[in-house]
């Protein structure tokens, strides 16, 4: 069967989704060639292979973290939180510590802060990469790696499908895009967000993260086919809805890997 690389964009707490998504990978029998991610496409991703492509661990952990295990204040004037802090719990959260130890390679896709250039991190530490990918501008301080400072990735690219065909030029790429509305209703003149979960982190980064988000629209040109799932009708940081975005994920990937074309394309027909 052909492996496909799978693409999975940022999103914050709407990257629950690729992790449901990944679930339904898992249940279909599919397993990635590699995975490349931003931000929490990078964690999600790093969580399931670190689990040897299982998806169980992960969802109980991710289910169970709240912002009170996540955040700690920085002291200091390039962020609001510790990258330090992110960094440990994700360490003590993938049961594997470096990338060569992934059953299936991983691509962290991060913005290198000292540079001001896209990045690709692949070899070494798996949590601080990972952390590294996630660190949110001005949320979070920066990354320090190797003598550079990292940043979100999804800065420069929330849905990496340009660097990943770089890496894999040959390979069939499914971007996973979890930033997506829902269409409206017709006669629905309202604002469709849910907006009682918003607060001021969510109206403070939301409207840098549409701009960002319209980007990823013309990365999707780079990859074979997109799988665009409607957690963008979340806040970016409701961890209320956690289970709700996971459930999407699955119900959507279930739905696109069942796909009879799907299919055959995987299997080379």
């Amino acid at each position: 069967m052909r492996r496909p690389v799978l693409v999975l964009s940022g999103g914050a707490a709407r990257g629950a989704a690729h992790l449901g998504f990944l679930a339904a990978a898992e249940k279909a029998g599919i397993r990635p060639k590699a995975v490349v991610g931003t931000s929490a496409g990078a964690l999600m991703g790093a969580l399931y292979l670190s689990s040897d492509c299982t998806t169980a661990t992960p969802w109980e952990r991710v289910r169970k973290t709240g912002y009170g295990q996540m955040l700690r204040f920085a002291f200091s004037r390039r962020g609001i939180f510790s990258s330090i802090r992110l960094a440990d719990l994700i360490g003590e959260a993938l049961e594997k510590k470096t990338f060569e130890e992934l059953p299936v390679p991983l691509h962290a896709v991060v913005t290198n802060w000292t540079t001001r250039a896209l990045e690709i991190l692949s070899s070494g530490d798996l949590a601080s990469a990972v952390a590294a990918s996630c660190a949110l501008p001005p949320l979070f301080t920066p990354v320090r790696r190797e003598g550079s400072d990292y940043l979100d990735g999804g800065v420069l690219s929330i849905l990496p499908a340009m660097a990943a065909r770089r890496l894999f030029p040959e390979d069939y790429l499914i971007a996973v895009d979890v930033n997506v509305r829902s269409p409206r209703p017709a006669g629905d003149r309202g604002m469709r967000g849910k907006n009682r979960g918003e607060n001021w982190l969510s109206m403070a980064i939301g409207p840098l993260w549409l701009s960002i988000a319209r980007a990823s629209l013309l990365e999707r040109s780079f990859a074979d086919e997109t799988v665009a799932l409607p957690a963008g009708d979340y806040p970016l940081f409701s961890l209320a809805s956690i289970e709700k975005i996971y459930e999407l994920g699955y119900h959507g990937g279930m739905a696109f890997w069942s796909r009879e074309d799907m299919r055959d394309r995987l299997s080379g027909r």
